[in-house]
């Protein structure tokens, strides 16, 4: 499921985003963002992209907002590429045993 995209392409963008936290939490899009956010018991972690290229993403311990113009979907993680940004999101391990369910 990789793929990299420009912010532009902000349909595919949206697309391969749900594809990828479907059925691992809560996942909301519309034509400006699309978002994750785990769900109780799990790990609290969340990501937002806006089609302007903003996002933020949080986990324990951390947070970031930042602004990006490439998105690159992994198998498990999203790499947002920005002019002084290179950050990746990973999806904790617990979450993924939701897959499938």
């Amino acid at each position: 499921m990789t793929g990299e995209y420009a912010i532009e392409q902000w349909d595919t963008i949206v697309k391969r985003f749900t594809e990828m936290f479907d059925g691992l939490g809560t996942v909301l899009h519309n034509e400006q963002m699309a978002s994750f956010t785990s769900r109780a018991p799990d790990v609290e972690t969340g990501i937002a992209i806006y089609s302007n290229g903003q996002f933020s993403a949080s986990m324990p311990l951390h947070g970031i907002d930042s602004v990006v113009e490439k998105i690159v979907f992994l198998d498990n993680a999203i790499t947002m590429i920005g002019n002084s940004i290179d950050y990746t999101y990973r999806i904790p391990p617990a979450i993924l045993e939701h897959r499938g369910e």
